[in-house]
This record gives C-alpha cells, sequence and structure tokens, in this order.
C-alpha cells in the first residue's frame, strides 16, 4: 500500500464534490440514503479520521455533536483539513475500539471509506467520474481484508459481477453497488 492512498482518495471525493447538484434529497446507490445523509455520513468518517490523528483513539461514540452538514463546501473545507492532519506528524498507531492500530491501516480504511462514498454522492443521476486506476487497484487488493464476505450486510450488499473489468468497477461491485454501463 502506498503512503499517499488516503491523499488520493480525498482529491477524488474533492473532484466529485462540485457534481454534486442542490437537491441534497436526490436518492443515493446507498440504500434508503439520500444526498444530505450521505454527506453527513462522509462528514462523520472525516471527523472519526481527523479525531484519531490528533488524539490517537476513535471513539466508539462521537465527541461534540457535529454541525449539520452545510453541503459540500462544509465536506470540502474538513477534507482539505484531514489532508493537513494526515501529512502533519501523526501517532504511528491509533485506538479504535479499543483497540491499537496503526495509522496506516486507519488512513487505508479512511481512504475506502472516502473513495466509495465519493461515487456513491454522484452516481445516481450525473455519473461519477471513475475511480482512478491505481487508486482502485490498491483499494481493491484491500477490500476483502477490510469488507469480508462474511457478515457485510446491512452495511453492504453481496458483491455482484460488473459491467467491465475496470479495476473501479469491480471495487464498486465488490462492494455491492452497481457501476455505470460502459
Amino acid at each position: 500500500m502506498s503512503d499517499d492512498l488516503l491523499e488520493r482518495a480525498v482529491a477524488y471525493l474533492l473532484s466529485v464534490l462540485p457534481g454534486i447538484g442542490s437537491d441534497l434529497t436526490a436518492p443515493t446507490p446507498c440504500r434508503g440514503w439520500n444526498t444530505r445523509m450521505l454527506l453527513a455520513h462522509v462528514d462523520e468518517s472525516i471527523a472519526a479520521l481527523r479525531e484519531g490523528l490528533a488524539g490517537g483513539q476513535v471513539r466508539l461514540t462521537p465527541g461534540a455533536p457535529l454541525p449539520n452538514c452545510a453541503g459540500t463546501a462544509h465536506i470540502r473545507s474538513r477534507a482539505v483539513a484531514l489532508l493537513g492532519d494526515w501529512t502533519n506528524e501523526h501517532p504511528g498507531s491509533v485506538v479504535v475500539f479499543g483497540r491499537p492500530v496503526p495509522a496506516r491501516v486507519l488512513g487505508t480504511v479512511g481512504a475506502l471509506e472516502l473513495t466509495v462514498h465519493a461515487w456513491d454522492l454522484t452516481a445516481t443521476d450525473r455519473g461519477a467520474p471513475p475511480i482512478p486506476e491505481r487508486l482502485a487497484r490498491e483499494l481493491l487488493s484491500v477490500a476483502p481484508e477490510l469488507v469480508p464476505i462474511a457478515g457485510r450486510w446491512p452495511l453492504f450488499g453481496p458483491p455482484i459481477e460488473p459491467p467491465t473489468a475496470a479495476p473501479g468497477d469491480r471495487l464498486l461491485a465488490y462492494l455491492g453497488r452497481t457501476p455505470a454501463a460502459p
């Protein structure tokens, strides 16, 4: 896994944010979630990553309540701050669910989370930009460890057969999403 994986995932997230329309009630590929809910989830994910990098621990329950997600400008600001946290000195390990985890693993989990939800945010009605090939290949290589087949429901659907052999489509299909047809 390369050291810049999280940075490339954040870059992909930042690239899709301008494509998100103003209708935050639009559905997403995440069953039962609209754009506003998914933006709030991405905000929570970024907050957890930043908490782990700053304090060496991701708590089971959030600390201070997060502000109501104001939309893409808010996410952009938080994602840029995450990049700063990641490139600055941070702990070598982070306590997650009471267990120490290498910060690099936290970054890999964050990269998967942000990449897939970046795609989700624009996939429904506008078509998301494809996940960059190198990013997709690296995430695809760790996805089975991070999201095993057993016990993945309701967070992820079963893997599906992708319409193409592109790494981004294979990653999305592994996580139960239907990539756009070529």
